[in-house]
């Protein structure tokens, strides 16, 4: 079964962050450290959700805008866990620089 959502990309971020923006549309923000250059941004991205899901993930549109809309082999459930566990993860790192 395969879950379409929409990702609001921002290429040229310091670091790779996801947030959930929505669950109903499913929504996500993606900081993406790649240039918007030849399509490295887009692979980032690509390949940062498919390590992130485990699941084949592909863009269905807007491969040329911020906008686009994603297709993932998995169900939205899945897509909530795992950027919410990448939001979690970020928020460790940013609480332990804070320590120091």
């Amino acid at each position: 079964m395969a879950t379409v959502f929409s990702v609001r990309a921002h290429p040229g971020a310091k670091r790779l962050r996801l947030c959930l923006v929505s669950e109903s549309p499913l929504v996500l923000k993606a900081d993406i450290p790649e240039a918007p250059e030849d399509g490295r941004a887009n692979r980032f991205l690509l390949l940062e959700l498919e390590k992130a899901l485990a699941c084949r993930v592909q863009i269905v549109a807007g491969h040329t805008s911020k906008r686009k809309t994603l297709s993932a082999d998995c169900d939205a459930s899945r897509i909530v866990e795992a950027v919410k566990g990448f939001e979690n993860k970020d928020d460790k790192k940013q609480q332990r620089i804070k320590l120091e």
